[in-house]
């Protein structure tokens, strides 16, 4: 009997110590990136895809994803992160921050200027409400941290 009563005292101390172990109760801190990544989903011969790179790279939405987006293309098929939903069919952008987390819903088909812009500038409004952070003020201080650093220099 005394037996039974040690085994169960063990378990109940390796119970209690992983319950309260140090792991659990540290917070894993967010990366913020550098970028937004547009995973571009295409296609070889694909008319709409092509209408929406033409549309990218109209002078607004050029400017703000050469500031602020980072543009990887996969084929339709190819294997893209296990947290989205398979596109289905092309184009598909997904709008991604650090550890491939969706920032808005994917964009689909071709769109016009108007319609792709409203996707950018949710993309970095999400961004912000993410990470606590502007990205467009991250990267004016950071211009005028490297403006200043070449001043002095």
């Amino acid at each position: 009997m005394s037996f039974v009563k040690y085994i169960t005292s063990i378990f109940m101390v390796l119970f209690i110590s992983n319950c309260t172990s140090p792991d659990d109760n540290t917070k894993k801190e967010k990366v913020i990136p550098d970028r937004i990544t547009m995973l571009f989903v295409t296609q070889p011969e694909c008319p709409s895809c092509e209408k929406l790179e033409k549309v990218m790279r109209l002078e607004a939405p050029k400017k703000l994803i050469e500031s602020y987006f980072e543009i990887k293309k996969v084929y339709l098929g190819e294997k893209i992160p296990d947290n989205l939903i398979p596109p289905n069919g092309t184009p598909t952008i997904y709008f991604l921050g650090s550890d491939d987390e969706v920032l808005v819903e994917p964009l689909i088909g071709e769109k016009n200027e108007t319609a792709l812009m409203e996707f950018l500038t949710d993309s970095l409004y999400e961004f912000k409400v993410t990470y606590g952070v502007d990205i467009r003020e991250l990267k004016k201080s950071e211009n005028n941290e490297t403006n200043s650093s070449k001043a002095s220099s």
